[in-house]
C-alpha cells in the first residue's frame, strides 16, 4: 500500500526532528552496532484491510490498518541502568514523532500512534545495552 509506505516516510522524517542530538536515526538496520545510541524502523506488517461502505464501481473505500516497528539500541560503558533510563527517552521522542505526523500530509492517512512497547537491557563484552521495540499503528483510508 502507498498509502503505509507514504506514512512510514513522513514518521522517519519526524524521527529524525525528535530523537535528541547525537543519535543515529535510518530508515532500516544498519547492522552495525558502532553506534552508542541508534534509531530505525524495521519490520512492516500485519496490513488489514476492511471495506467501509459499499458502493457501486470497482474501488470501494476500505479502511487501512498496518504496523511497523521502531527500534532503538543504547549501548552504554559497565551502566544497565543508564542504557535503561537512556532508551526510554528514545521511547519519548519516537511517541513525539509519532504525534507530529500531519495526516494531511499523506492523502487518505488519518494517524500514526505508538501502540505498544517491549524494552530488554543486558551486558555483555561491548558493554551494558538496553533495546526497544516501538510497535506503531498506521490507520488510514484509500478509495
Amino acid at each position: 500500500m502507498a498509502l503505509v509506505f507514504d506514512a512510514k516516510v513522513v514518521l522517519f522524517d519526524c524521527l529524525k526532528a525528535a530523537v535528541p542530538a547525537g543519535v543515529q536515526c535510518t530508515f532500516a538496520e544498519t547492522g552495525k552496532s558502532d553506534r552508542r545510541q541508534q534509531v530505525w524502523l524495521g519490520a512492516t506488517g500485519d496490513e488489514e484491510l476492511a471495506a467501509v461502505a459499499m458502493r457501486q464501481g470497482p474501488r470501494k473505500p476500505t479502511a487501512v490498518t498496518s504496523y511497523v516497528d521502531v527500534h532503538g539500541l543504547v549501548i552504554t560503558p559497565g551502566d544497565p541502568i543508564g542504557a535503561e533510563r537512556a532508551v526510554y527517552g528514545l521511547r519519548d521522542a519516537i511517541a513525539e514523532a509519532c504525534r507530529s505526523v500531519v495526516p494531511a500530509s499523506v492523502p487518505g492517512l488519518l494517524d500514526v500512534r505508538p501502540e505498544s512497547s517491549e524494552t530488554e537491557t543486558a551486558e555483555s563484552t561491548d558493554g551494558a545495552y538496553a533495546a526497544l521495540t516501538v510497535r506503531v499503528r498506521i490507520r488510514g483510508r484509500i478509495t
